[in-house]
């Protein structure tokens, strides 16, 4: 039996209003959010929440959809969330989908951001490469992690991203918050297929125009399997629309979620 952990989460808003809860992908960490969070806070009860093996939740070695979903029960359980509204992006949109898959009773509604049901090839390795091979003992600054990073990998906008994860040492030197080892070792599950079944859980699929992420086929999966399905391209964004095109992703999310 897999052992669910118990997530970290940042907390927004008031306690009476909806639920509504935010998975980052992978990599990434509730800090993400926190803008965005900021905006959904006004009309819900915002639960910006760390993933195993990211952010300020615990480390383990099992990191699959199925241990994912179930620490999210978990924390549903520990704060008394009846049922709630789901935000999940890229592998978060998966550890949401196995969720509905396990629990669709908790599910108000169902929001998936770029990412489909179906198996993805591996694609993320140059990115650990880079990552793994940070100079984190020796750097004096963040400054010489960046510069390696950017050296590897040419793209300013996931350096940015992934700096988010280096964390100081008093003693000196850096270390990176997620559990990187791990995390590499599941990529084949991190980009593996999670159940789609028939449903009626009310469902946003919105996906960026220039991302490959989302093609006409995974829309129509969706199409098939779920009843009550929106579906909305930002047109100009790629995979991380809610970063790049925060306002129309705000937008269309809160016309859903208050529909």
């Amino acid at each position: 039996m897999t052992q669910a952990l118990a997530l970290h989460a940042r907390k927004m808003g008031q306690t009476d209003t909806p639920n509504l809860v935010i998975l980052h992908g992978l990599l990434g960490t509730s800090d993400n959010w926190q803008t965005l969070g900021k905006v959904y806070a006004e009309t819900h009860s915002v639960h910006l929440i760390d993933q195993r093996n990211h952010g300020r939740s615990p480390h383990h070695e099992d990191h699959t959809y199925e241990s994912m979903a179930l620490d999210l029960h978990l924390y549903f359980e520990e704060n008394n969330l009846q049922t709630a509204s789901i935000i999940g992006h890229s592998m978060g949109g998966k550890t949401a989908l196995m969720f509905a898959h396990l629990f669709p009773e908790r599910i108000d509604k169902l929001i998936v951001a770029d990412i489909a049901s179906h198996a993805y090839s591996p694609h993320h390795q140059s990115i650990f490469d880079a990552v793994q091979s940070a100079p984190l003992e020796t750097a004096n600054d963040r400054h010489a992690i960046q510069e390696h990073l950017q050296q590897q990998l040419k793209d300013a906008g996931v350096v940015a991203f992934l700096m988010k994860n280096a964390r100081r040492l008093k003693e000196g030197g850096f270390v990176w918050r997620p559990n990187i080892d791990v995390l590499e070792r599941a990529l084949n599950d991190v980009v593996g297929a999670v159940p789609l079944e028939t449903n009626t859980l009310p469902t946003l699929v919105i996906y960026g125009g220039k991302s490959d992420y989302i093609d006409p086929a995974a829309l129509d999966a969706f199409d098939r399997a779920c009843m009550q399905l929106d579906a909305h391209c930002i047109d100009e964004a790629g995979h991380w629309l809610h970063a790049s095109h925060p306002d129309e992703f705000k937008n269309v999310t809160l016309e859903f979620l208050a529909s």
